[in-house]
């Protein structure tokens, strides 16, 4: 199976099929806080990829599989326009944002100083228990370049460098980067590099953390992090020599 169509299988088992309105409301939350609760969930969904490019955003159709009213669903849509995540086109409606590629390097760059700060503030912090954890998550999984298991280790992976973050316990350093988060985690998909390879640069940031060296620790986040940065660098190359 080529690239493009192993991308294709990814997106399709990582969105969902929209649920007829009258069934019960699958995303249900407390009234407690409710534009911030809201506006997290849409983060989440977002992120998880119910929700695609060119795609019409209803902020009615939301607010009621929500089980909520439709003003604080448009304020939290309001909330995620204003950081880009969301674009609303007069007369036409709300949309997930597109994303070029070369915007995407320039948020690869930002994501890369957030997460190298992330690893050198974490090497000081983790425990050999959560060094541990972490490990866990890649131990025998599936390295075949298959729809099922590049959905699977990009779940993985979103999940291994927010939990640095969090293990940091810089709160200012866990804002930036959920928002950085939200844009590169959306438009990630078609831009893996071989599993097996992305893997082994994990196990070499575990060790440099269960030493508690926090230069390492930067050091092999770098070199992890810029490698996908180089290939966003090498696909925006490319399209503009098709261009030409």
């Amino acid at each position: 199976m080529g690239q493009e169509a192993v991308i294709a299988e990814v997106v399709k088992h990582s969105t969902r099929t929209s649920l007829p309105l009258d069934q019960s409301p699958p995303f249900a939350i407390e009234c407690e806080i409710l534009e911030d609760k809201i506006y997290t969930r849409l983060k989440t969904l977002i992120i998880e990829r119910h929700f695609v490019v060119g795609e019409k955003i209803q902020p009615d159709r939301l607010a009621k599989e929500m089980g909520v009213s439709r003003t604080p669903v448009l304020n939290a849509l309001k909330r995620l326009a204003a950081e880009h995540i969301i674009e609303c086109i007069p007369r036409r409606g709300m949309f997930l944002a597109r994303v070029s590629k070369r915007e995407l390097v320039r948020l690869f760059e930002v994501r890369e100083a957030l997460e190298c700060l992330s690893a050198r503030l974490t090497a000081t912090q983790i425990t050999d228990e959560q060094v541990d954890q972490l490990g866990e998550l890649f131990r025998g999984l599936d390295v075949n370049p298959t729809p099922e298991a590049v959905a699977r280790y990009l779940e993985r992976d979103r999940y291994f460098h927010w939990e640095l973050v969090k293990i940091s316990g810089n709160r200012y350093l866990v804002n930036a980067m959920d928002a950085v988060n939200v844009m590169v985690f959306t438009f990630q998909y078609g831009l893996y590099r071989p599993i097996a390879e992305a893997i082994q640069e994990h196990w070499t940031l575990l060790d440099a953390l269960r030493k508690h060296d926090p230069a390492a620790s930067e050091a092999a986040m770098r070199a992890h992090v810029s490698r996908t940065r180089e290939l966003v660098k090498q696909a925006v190359l490319a399209e503009e020599q098709e261009g030409q």
